[in-house]
């Protein structure tokens, strides 16, 4: 069978401009996930077509328009929660073209909200919550050869008379080595572009080492439930001889990787930084950690071996804060993390949130303060959006409001929650502006960045890093308003 792997657009407007990449919207990357998906339902035999709607910037009918050129025999869509009316309004608009079309729902939107996808939107066939390769490939086998697709575990669908009916849960697969490497010859590269602090050299791509997050307690992210993923790693050899297929088959010279935290285990990174200097692999690469498990030598072991810049999420300048949400770190750990990795040469991009559950404009100032002590290369300041499901949601809604926000105008740094303390999503939205503004021209900020960018390319980051990231901070909170309950 054809099967059309989808992202849905960012808005379900009608609009041109609505669909087109704003700041804040940007698809700088391939999908890794549908990668995955393709490479097993391509081991099963099926063909695979990516329709990518943000890359290409599609609205909901060039979508659908597409779509259909390609004649697949299914439809599957990935969505995030924050997207899923527009996934919904896409379903729409395929099964008002053509109502026989068999159109699955995937992503995290569908592990958050499995059984409540069919109740939303009456056309939307089959749901596959959590990780679906291998249940997507098995739903795809069963459709093909006119099986019973109620065989199949770990599916979500509407029985005979219309009852929605959940399968079993599909066993978890321990052994990650088993899954294909993603079949990235689905993605049509020229629509994507790294932001200028996630690369240095092209090609360069995205790859990750494990699923699930070590931690995973996080109470505003979406871990647990019963399609949650339990950690798991593939092995070293594994990783890098996919590295060593990108580099010949794609000439890539960067990696980017995902992981939640891919600073876990010593061991596991000495023998990937092992192998990535017997093979002699040409390789410069990124990677993202917790301030509470990285280690002065583990660092200094990935420089040495070609990782020069790491992600870490700070979150707050506010003790209290980062205890309500059971982060797990100490700002401490924080500081220290921030020297082991300026000890070891690394890049350091971090991240903080802004209008937590119980936060005050003072907490909010003790928090700029906090990142300006960082003094890191890149930071980003963003307000909190509650995820639905999350642990935090009940503690926000008691603590706070949501605030609407105009579908097509949506970006991560427009406020749609605002705590108590704060009087209007507008003020939150300027401590946001004022962070950015007080984080990037600060004087030592310039300085030591002009220093560092004595080389060409890292001046390049530096300066389209600097132009992106302003005209976030210039955005303001004017689109949202108050839902109060």
């Amino acid at each position: 069978m054809k099967v059309a792997l989808v992202v849905p657009p960012f808005s379900a407007s009608p609009s041109d401009t609505a669909a087109r990449i704003k700041p804040g919207k940007l698809r700088p990357l391939p999908p890794l996930g549908l990668g995955y998906l393709a490479g097993v339902l391509e081991a099963h035999g099926h063909q695979v077509v990516l329709v990518d709607s943000q890359a290409r910037q599609f609205t909901v009918s060039e979508a659908v328009d597409a779509i259909r050129a390609e004649g697949p025999d299914v439809i599957g869509i990935s969505s995030f929660t924050v997207l899923s009316d527009v996934a919904y309004a896409l379903t729409d608009a395929i099964k008002a073209r053509d109502p026989n079309a068999t159109v699955v729902i995937g992503g995290p939107h569908a592990t958050a909200f499995h059984e409540a996808i069919l109740e939303e939107c009456d056309t939307v066939d089959f749901v596959v919550p959590g990780e679906g390769e291998q249940v997507f490939a098995g739903l795809v086998d069963c459709l093909a050869n006119g099986a019973a697709h109620g065989d199949v575990n770990g599916i979500i669908f509407r029985d005979g008379a219309g009852q929605i009916v959940a399968t079993p849960p599909a066993p978890c697969l321990r052994n990650l080595d088993e899954l294909p490497h993603p079949a990235r010859h689905i993605y049509a590269n020229h629509h994507y572009t790294p932001l200028p602090n996630q690369s240095r050299r092209s090609p360069a791509t995205t790859m990750m080492t494990s699923r699930g997050c070590p931690w995973a307690r996080c109470r505003f992210c979406y871990q647990g439930g019963k399609y949650g993923s339990p950690y798991r790693r593939r092995s070293p050899e594994n990783v890098v001889d996919e590295i060593a297929h990108l580099i010949q088959d794609g000439g890539i010279r960067e990696v980017m990787f995902w992981d939640d935290d891919f600073c876990i285990n010593s061991r596991w990174i000495d023998r990937f930084c092992d192998l990535i200097d017997e093979r002699g692999l040409d390789l410069t690469w990124t990677v993202q950690g917790r301030v509470n498990t990285v280690k002065r030598a583990m660092l200094q072991r990935m420089a040495a071996s070609g990782c020069y810049n790491i992600f870490l999420g700070f979150e707050s300048g506010k003790q209290e804060l980062l205890d309500l949400i059971d982060k797990g770190i100490t700002l401490e750990q924080s500081r220290t993390a921030v020297k082991w990795a300026n000890e070891a040469g690394l890049e350091i991009r971090g991240a903080f949130m802004f209008g937590l559950p119980t936060e005050t404009p003072a907490m909010a100032e003790e928090t700029i303060r906090f990142a300006c002590e960082l003094d890191v290369d890149y930071m980003v300041f963003l307000p909190l959006h509650i995820q639905r499901g999350t642990p935090l949601e009940e503690i926000a809604l008691r603590e706070g409001r949501l605030v609407d926000v105009q579908g097509e105008d949506f970006n991560w740094n427009t406020p749609s929650y605002v705590p108590n303390a704060y009087s209007a999503p507008e003020e939150l939205a300027a401590v946001v502006r004022s962070a950015y503004r007080r984080f990037y021209l600060r004087p030592r900020y310039i300085t030591r960045a002009l220093w560092r960018a004595r080389r060409p390319v890292v001046l390049r980051n530096y300066f389209t890093a600097f132009l992106h990231w302003w005209r976030l901070a210039r955005q303001g909170g004017s689109d949202a308003k108050d839902r109060r309950p």
